[in-house]
């Protein structure tokens, strides 16, 4: 029982700093190089609580870059 109340805080404390950070933190403050792509090393300079299996969940097309789009609809 208490794995579950422990998931679900996990959970849920990862939907609400989705929620902030896609709010947020603009694109052109995550890129560094100003290349229009946001690299997983990049990201993890602004957020570096975010897992390497997020990034790349929302990297549709497996460049390991994040366009402006993926970075968009990021959820964490």
């Amino acid at each position: 029982m208490s794995k579950r109340i422990a998931t679900v805080a996990l959970i849920g404390a990862l939907t609400a700093s989705g929620a902030a950070f896609a709010q947020g933190i603009a694109f052109g403050s995550v890129d560094g190089d100003q290349d229009g792509f946001v690299s997983y090393e990049e990201l993890t300079k602004a957020v570096p609580s975010i897992s390497e299996e997020i990034f790349m969940s929302a990297d549709k097309d497996s460049d390991k870059l994040l366009s402006q789009e993926e970075f968009a609809a990021l959820e964490l």
